[in-house]
């Protein structure tokens, strides 16, 4: 599927249950390629601003992170690739 940028690949977030539809917020890898998914680090910056980074990123910034009010903000995650396309019924792009 395009997104008017390009091609993009769909990944559910499996405790978030949401769709990401781009790589790794900080190095653009792809977050999960093989069928048993991959850790992510997942956290939200307000209500529509959500970042996930690959587990070497995750790890990266969680060993930067110092104080404990800020790790929080920081939740791992599992991620897995989604074959076919979304359902229409809840409103994703087809």
């Amino acid at each position: 599927m395009a997104d008017g940028i390009g091609e993009v690949s769909r990944h559910l977030i499996v405790n978030r249950a949401e769709l990401i539809f781009d790589g790794c917020s900080a190095c653009g890898q792809s977050l999960a390629s093989d069928p048993p998914g991959a850790r992510a680090l997942h956290t939200s910056v307000g209500p529509h601003a959500n970042y996930v980074f690959c587990a070497a990123c995750g790890d990266s910034i969680m060993m930067h992170l110092q104080v404990e009010a800020v790790r929080k903000c920081y939740v791992w995650d599992w991620v897995i690739p989604l074959r076919g396309e979304p359902l229409a019924s809840i409103g994703l792009p087809a």
